[in-house]
């Protein structure tokens, strides 16, 4: 088992500086309220009612937004500039003829022509790694062996970390709600997939499950979609949003003991996944030789996809 280095530092009442691996942060706030700056650009807010499990929690990264945003405000200028052939002197009836199409007109993108660029893109996922979200994961955390030792087993073990986990164990082999939603916090187990999705947000009224929202990231799939046809677009999408979802159910049954994790996936904003993972049937799957899409038959699921439509709105799995 690895552990994540954090080293936490209060420089004010409200205010703590937080020493990573590969970034550091800063934190501001009170309990219930905190938003976290880290030198990756990302924005962390948390927002809760400490006593209740009710908890949101929203990672965003606003370079990248602001970058995302110009560079579609340049494919709109680019597509919008056509340029105007002056009519010939004996066709005057042609000088009365606009010579672009009306602005609202449906651009490339959505008529799924490879006609946007793709230079600059940031974070594009490749066909190859669309098969592999879901096949890494964080490393497990028995509880029960770090509540047992006061001490790491090894010096392979961060000191720091395994002094964090060992206070709170008890709590979390207790069944502790808040605790859950304070590890969260401070481990941030889905960091890595910010590239795949956003506005995580966790919540629980059951020790035993643990609820995550997220937005799948299309915009990962601009290059992609360029590329193939209509159907094919689709077919990557739904691997994509499923291979996400079973990563995320995989990284929060390493770091709590919950027997069941639910994941929505929100899209143009509606639900179009909604899956209830549970640990028993996860030991199970060899994640190295699956299809993500035909495994979410696996669990209950929620999902209404087809090759030529795509994904359609579901209900919450509760």
């Amino acid at each position: 088992m690895g552990l994540r280095f954090r080293k936490t530092i209060s420089i004010l009442p409200g205010v703590r500086l937080n020493l990573g691996k590969s970034t550091q942060s800063i934190s501001v706030g009170v309990p219930g309220f905190r938003k976290t700056f880290n030198t990756k650009g990302q924005v962390t807010t948390t927002l809760g009612v400490p006593g209740t499990g009710l908890y949101y929690v929203d990672t965003k990264n606003p370079k990248k937004e602001a970058t995302r945003k110009k560079k579609e405000a340049e494919k709109r200028v680019a597509a919008a500039a056509v340029p105007v052939v002056q009519p010939a002197a004996e066709l005057p009836q042609r000088a009365s003829r606009p010579a672009a199409r009306p602005a609202n007109r449906v651009m490339p993108e959505i008529q799924r022509r490879p006609l946007q660029t793709t230079r600059n893109v940031p974070a594009q996922v490749s066909p190859e790694s669309l098969y592999s979200i879901h096949k890494s994961v964080d490393d497990s955390i028995d509880w029960n062996e770090v509540m047992s030792l006061p001490q790491p087993p090894d010096p392979s073990y961060n000191e720091m970390m395994w002094n964090y986990y060992h206070s709170v164990a008890p709590a979390i082999l207790n069944g502790d709600i808040d605790t859950y939603l304070s590890v969260i916090y401070e481990v941030n187990p889905l960091d890595d997939l910010l590239d795949y999705g956003s506005g995580f947000v966790f919540g629980t009224d059951d020790p035993t499950k643990m609820e995550v929202e997220f937005t799948v990231n299309e915009d990962a799939l601009i290059t992609l979609k360029g590329s193939v046809n209509h159907v094919e677009y689709n077919n990557i999408l739904q691997d994509f949003v499923c291979s996400t979802a079973i990563r995320i159910a995989r990284d929060i049954f390493a770091l709590l003991p919950v027997e069941h994790t639910i994941v929505h996936a929100e899209l143009d904003s509606n639900t179009v996944l909604s899956a209830s993972f549970d640990r028993a049937t996860m030991n199970k799957i060899r994640f190295g030789m699956i299809d993500p899409s035909e495994t979410m038959a696996r669990f209950n699921c929620n999902m209404d996809f087809d090759l030529a439509s795509g994904f359609g709105a579901v209900n919450r799995l509760e």
